[in-house]
């Protein structure tokens, strides 16, 4: 390895993949529950994750540069945000999310092809799969559920919702949003829609979350389905990327011409800054549509309050919703 400073960031952006693979061991041997559970020293880490000591306490050393842990007076402790996401059975449970997507971690490593290669779309972007096959959806939303449902709160408890009735949940893929909102406002009723293999799935962690009676689902494509009438707010959360301009354009009008007059529309996405200097995640989900064959344009924060305006809507404010992640967008159309 080259002593020069100036490689290092290079050289660590070329090495993600080690990085994003160590974690993902972790996850899938159990190691940050087994730290939690009370294996601290390595003997005892070897033995609850199924190592041998020198391996294990390579995926240990791996984690500790990383942050991912620390040492203390002989003993490893996880970092506390690997306590409270990666804990198996712990309500904050992300690992599902964090070590799936094995089919992107490999398309990734050379994407130059893929670039070049004017793949042609496919019709559902990153959810082809999912919008054919029951079981993938539930997979999906298995993976996605506990992080949306953390998203969820978040939003619940940022926003006043009290002063609504029915909520339309616009892709709302497992319910979490809906879920999140309506446990907060037990007023509020509202309908996840998605495509009918998301929306069955969906069905059974609105079951499990006891709120069948106010939480139902409505089969459809967003960019052809009928919009349920008389809900007074709507949300779109989290799948930006997967929309052209025109399509958007689309959604957006649908929404406006279905909501009741004074209603607000809330927009959770994955917007680049207007400079397109980032964030890291949205322009990497943006990338990730050519990967995958999605029709997804790029958009930039004033490009969704553009077409929000376009569309009808008004007074359209902006904050940043998840640091690094998600801008939060509320559009209100006129009483």
């Amino acid at each position: 390895m080259s002593n020069s400073k100036g490689s290092v960031r290079l050289q660590n952006l070329a090495h993600a993949y080690m990085h994003a693979g160590v974690l993902k061991a972790a996850i899938k041997l159990g190691l940050f529950t087994a730290i939690a559970r009370g294996a601290r020293e390595i003997s005892q880490i070897a033995r609850e994750t199924e190592l041998g000591c020198q391996n294990a306490q390579k995926l240990v050393n791996a984690c500790s540069s990383l942050g991912l842990m620390e040492l203390r007076d002989g003993l490893y402790y996880n970092a506390p945000d690997v306590e409270r996401h990666l804990v198996e059975g712990e309500r904050g449970y992300l690992g599902t999310w964090l070590e799936g997507g094995g089919d992107e971690f490999n398309w990734w490593s050379d994407i130059a092809p893929i670039l070049k290669g004017n793949r042609a779309p496919v019709a559902k972007g990153t959810y082809e799969d999912a919008w054919k096959d029951v079981e993938v959806a539930r997979r999906v939303n298995m993976a996605t559920f506990n992080v949306g449902l953390g998203a969820g709160y978040r939003l619940a408890h940022g926003w006043d919702f009290s002063p609504y009735s029915l909520l339309l949940d616009l892709g709302g893929g497992s319910g979490c949003y809906s879920i999140a909102i309506a446990s907060v406002y037990p007023k509020v009723k509202a309908v996840v829609i998605d495509y009918p293999t998301i929306c069955r799935s969906a069905e059974e962690f609105i079951a499990e979350a006891g709120l069948s009676e106010r939480i139902t689902t409505c089969p459809g494509d967003l960019l052809t389905v009928d919009f349920p009438p008389g809900a007074d707010v709507m949300l779109m959360s989290s799948n930006l990327p997967s929309f052209s301009t025109s399509g958007l354009a689309t959604v957006y009008r649908k929404v406006f011409d279905a909501m009741e007059k004074g209603g607000t529309m809330i927009m959770i996405g994955d917007a680049l800054y207007d400079d397109l200097s980032g964030p890291i995640e949205p322009a990497m989900w943006q990338l990730q549509e050519i990967i995958v064959g999605g029709w997804g344009d790029i958009y930039t924060i004033s490009d969704v309050c553009r077409l929000l305006t376009e569309a009808g809507f008004i007074d359209c404010e902006v904050s940043e919703f998840a640091p690094g992640l998600l801008t939060r967008f509320i559009a209100r159309k006129p009483k």
